[in-house]
Parts: C-alpha cells; sequence; structure tokens
C-alpha cells in the first residue's frame, strides 16, 4: 500500500519536472501559438524540393494564407537557391563506405512592398545514413526517406526564422 503510494509521488513528480521544463509530447506543434508576420503569403519556388513542404506547413498550422498570385500576396518568399550532397563520412576496415552525410542547404529571400525583408535566410539539415553494399536496394529507399525528414526539417526551420521577422516585418510596415 504505502509502495503504490510512493510510486504515484514519483510518477507525479516525474510528470511535473518534464512539464515545467518545457517537455511537449512527439507531434506536438510548437508553431500553433505563432503567426507569420504576414497575413497573406506568396511562395515563389525554382524547382525547390521544400516548396511543397513549406506551403503545406503554413496551410496546416494556419500560420499565414498561401496565395498563387505575388500581387496577392503581403510578401514574396523567393526559394531558388538549394544545394544537396552526399559525402562519404567513414569507412570499414576493408576500405568500404560505411556512413554517409548527406546535406541539405536552402537559401530564402523575403521580399514585402518590393524591396527585400532583411538579409537571406539560410537553412541547413544533415543526417548520417549508415551504408552496407549488400543492401543496396532497401539503403536506397532509406535515403529516400532521410531527404524527405531533411526536407521537411529545412521547411520547419524556415517557418521558425519567418516567425522571428516579426520585429523586422513591422518595423518595414
Amino acid at each position: 500500500m504505502i509502495l503504490q503510494k510512493i510510486k504515484c509521488i514519483y510518477i507525479l513528480m516525474i510528470a511535473v519536472i518534464l512539464g515545467s521544463c518545457g517537455f511537449h509530447l512527439r507531434g506536438y506543434s510548437s508553431l500553433s501559438n505563432y503567426k507569420l508576420p504576414f497575413k497573406t503569403v506568396y511562395i515563389q519556388c525554382d524547382n525547390v524540393a521544400i516548396c511543397s513542404n513549406l506551403s503545406s506547413l503554413i496551410t496546416k498550422q494556419n500560420l499565414s494564407t498561401v496565395v498563387n498570385k505575388a500581387s496577392d500576396a503581403e510578401a514574396v518568399l523567393r526559394l531558388s537557391k538549394e544545394e544537396t550532397s552526399r559525402d562519404a563520412n567513414g569507412f570499414n576496415t576493408a576500405g568500404r563506405i560505411a556512413s554517409y552525410l548527406l546535406t541539405y542547404q536552402a537559401t530564402i529571400e523575403v521580399w514585402q512592398q518590393g524591396e527585400q525583408v532583411g538579409n537571406d535566410i539560410t537553412i541547413h539539415a544533415q543526417a548520417t545514413m549508415n551504408y552496407n553494399d549488400s543492401l543496396i536496394l532497401s539503403k536506397d529507399q532509406e535515403e529516400a526517406d532521410i531527404w524527405d525528414k531533411l526536407h521537411q526539417d529545412a521547411a520547419s526551420q524556415l517557418v521558425r526564422r519567418l516567425i522571428a521577422l516579426k520585429n523586422r516585418a513591422s518595423n518595414v510596415n
């Protein structure tokens, strides 16, 4: 009986500690309390991989309204510079590649009323992928999944950086 009460108190203490330190369950959106500093946004892409992720993230989180014409938007996001790399990261004892470092980088400009707001925003995402020659087919699928996650991460980074533009954007208005 006393042991059960101690366990309950222990579990309650853990819950309070986790809640007080800012712990959130996976899938909980920390962006839901924020909005972009622009009511309407047009996303101008030149075949940049994160465009669809960025658009759906802004729409799903209700951060702003994504419009189809730049003339209807309060701000224009120009995503044009994108770099990806797949570099050997480690080797096994036989001298073969044991892991790759996958890197994604994109540069974005924010334009409002014909002028660029702030400097270019550069986002960067990396992941390591273990590699084995004998599992090449499954590794191709794993690599595609990692690239998808990197693109989602980059879109989330960009949204956080855009939310931080709030003070600068209000000065432009």
